[in-house]
């Protein structure tokens, strides 16, 4: 089988070496060691590391906290006392390191969590809650054994777990393109033999967090409707996470706090502070603004940090966690009528390029609010930061406010809709002033980057889009990120199989090679359907990402654009596009139809249904509708 002959060449090539510069594994006399009093994270990359080993191998490596013979060969795992020459070494938050000896492997990382479990990230979990307890048998797909283990929280310190999964991509050659065990690619090698080497590294971005939609059109299909706990076991293995950090809207509960009790949340009345709510105005929680020029509302704002930072409960439906407390407005643009507030907005009624939904027409007035309250929470809590987007109205930087160094800034792009030309210049201009920004004050930008698109606005608009594939333009985006100091990027919306795949890989290590990830993704996965499949997803990119492809208007206008039904089944899916697809496909069903290795059949099947099907239902109703 292909798969196997690629690696099978690459460890051949490494067994070239003499056996003096390798770690042999001793069977028999080889363990995986770990502390007697091991973090969950110690004991998930232990418990991985077996795994791995002997399904890649054959070998089954026991798990100690003391080696039962000596002289013995070891995996050690985390600190202990078989690693007591690293006791003096000091791993910055998440870095990590793995040295090879040929009788010794050592994979340990920085596993000392620091500060306290409070806090809610953007997806409203709390890192407490996001441990959870998982059957890691039934996860990756035994249904003899039944080992149960706790998963660390995506946010807790997993220094040691990232060194054991980098060690299996790297010298097993283990490939995690999703969930469940289907998506994981495990060569065989009986006699593995790794080389003596070091390395030392941390992920290049530091946060690396996004929502959960692994149930989404295609991808449901491409990841075999995951359990819950095989999805969870994923994330981790991909590095999701990092520090913490979130920013999101954060004022949904402030009517149950000030305005009016509510009956289901009668606890979280305070008081009666009418003059904190947009006059003028009315709505639900999700929709009457704020008076932002409201000093009584700034106070309170920056009391509301304060008691988090001081180790309080969050109020409601606040969002914190670490040393970033959210003050984001509601996502409207429903603002105050008072005087005050009439005159700031007045500054920025013209701040706005073309018909751009990111723009600045309540830059002053919302930065202002936000600069008032991050300089109130300095005075008492200096070392602690006030998380705020660039979004929508207020996305431009106000050029003339000198912002507080205790605001985070985390811009919200739209990279997958850059087949729109005016709507990247205007979003990369955005980038750029605020990257110059933060260059000059040292502030920590983050990004909020939409890859729900298009699939999001299909499952609004009720449509089946066509596919939004665009591994290579995101890949190019992620490397400048990095290159530009970018601290971290939540994504809304994760996109598809292979789409997710190279991103998270690339803010693990953006120095990776695009191109390579992605033919490696065809060759092992699909196997005898690797060049069918590869075309298949190279049409569907071409189509997508050339502004040649859309209507000229999306071509020249200055304005934000979405994928509509007919923008997909019209503009992209073709009759001659749809046909050319077809021909990819019934080739890559073709190549798997008597092929011994299910799996491969699966995977091929699993884009046919997933993505296939998906696309051929949406021309077919786009049709429907337009003869009516």
């Amino acid at each position: 089988m292909k798969t196997r002959l690629l690696y099978i060449i690459g460890i051949l090539f490494v067994s070239a070496c003499s056996s003096s510069q390798n770690f042999v594994i001793d069977e028999g006399n080889t363990f995986i060691v770990i502390d007697k009093d091991p973090s969950d994270a110690v004991i998930l990359a232990a418990h991985e590391l077996q795994y791995f080993i002997q399904k890649s191998s054959g070998i089954e490596l026991p798990i100690v906290n003391t080696v039962p013979t000596e002289p013995a060969k070891l995996f050690c795992v985390g600190k202990s006392l078989y690693t007591s020459e690293f006791d003096t070494i000091q791993l910055a938050p998440q870095e990590y390191l793995i040295r090879i000896l040929p009788d010794k492997i050592v994979l340990m990382g920085q596993d000392e969590n620091q500060g306290c479990d409070g806090g809610r990230d953007n997806n409203g979990i709390t890192p407490a809650k996001d441990r959870l307890k998982i059957n890691y048998s039934h996860s990756v797909g035994d249904s003899v054994n039944h080992v149960e283990l706790t998963l660390p929280s995506i946010y807790d310190a997993q220094g040691s777990c990232y060194a054991v999964y980098d060690f299996l991509e790297k010298y097993v050659g283990i490939r995690f393109y999703g969930p469940h065990p289907l998506n994981v690619i495990i060569p065989e090698c009986s006699n593995p033999r790794y080389p003596v080497s070091e390395q030392r590294r941390s992920p290049d971005l530091k946060y690396r967090v996004g929502t959960y939609c692994f149930d989404w059109p295609m991808m449901k299909d491409q990841y075999f409707s995951p359990s819950t706990e095989m999805t969870q076991l994923f994330l981790r293995r991909i590095k999701f996470g990092g520090e913490k950090w979130a920013a999101n809207h954060s004022f949904t509960t402030y009517q149950d706090r000030f305005l009016k009790k509510n009956p289901e949340n009668p606890e979280l009345f305070e008081m009666y502070r009418p003059e904190y709510f947009a006059y003028g105005r009315t709505g639900g929680a999700h929709e009457r603004q704020f008076c932002y020029a409201n000093q009584a509302f700034i106070q309170q704002v920056a009391q509301d940090a304060r008691d988090y930072f001081d180790g309080k409960p969050l109020k409601g439906n606040q969002i914190a966690l670490g040393d970033y407390f959210a003050v984001v407005p509601l996502d409207n643009a429903n603002w105050c009528q008072c005087a005050e507030c009439k005159k700031q907005l007045a500054v920025d009624a013209n701040n706005i390029r073309g018909e751009h939904f990111n723009c600045g027409t309540a830059t002053h007035y919302l930065w202002n609010f936000v600069n008032c309250v991050g300089k109130e929470v300095k005075k008492t809590h200096p070392d602690k930061k006030i998380a705020a987007l660039a979004y929508h109205v207020y996305a431009y930087r106000p050029k003339d406010i000198a912002l507080e160094k205790n605001i985070s800034v985390a811009l919200c792009l739209h990279p997958r809709n850059y087949w729109a030309p005016k709507m990247k210049e205007n979003e990369m201009d955005i980038y750029k002033d605020w990257i110059a920004e933060s260059k000059e004050s040292g502030r920590p930008v983050y990004l909020w980057n939409y890859l729900c698109f298009p699939t999001e606005r299909g499952l609004i608009q009720d449509f089946n889009v066509f596919p939004g594939f665009s591994v290579h333009p995101l890949s190019e985006q992620i490397k400048m990120y990095v290159q530009d100091g970018i601290r971290g990027i939540f994504l809304c919306g994760i996109g598809e199989q292979l789409d997710f795949y190279v991103t998270m890989r690339l803010y693990d290590d953006s120095s990776l090679d695009v191109d390579k990830l992605v033919n490696e993704f065809f060759d092992t996965y699909f196997g005898k359907a690797s060049h069918p499949m590869q075309d298949f997803y190279n049409k569907i990119e071409a189509v997508y990402t050339n502004p040649a492809n859309y209507p000229e208007e999306i071509q020249t206008r200055d304005a934000q654009f979405h994928q509509t039904e007919e923008l997909a089944w019209r503009y992209l899916g073709t009759d001659s596009v749809m046909n050319e697809l077809g021909g990819y496909m019934d080739a890559a069903l073709a190549a798997v139809s008597d092929s011994s290795d299910s799996a491969e059949k699966a995977r091929v099947e699993s884009w046919y249904n997933g993505v296939w099907e998906y696309m051929k239902v949406g021309k077919e109703k786009y049709l429907l509708n337009t003869q009516k």
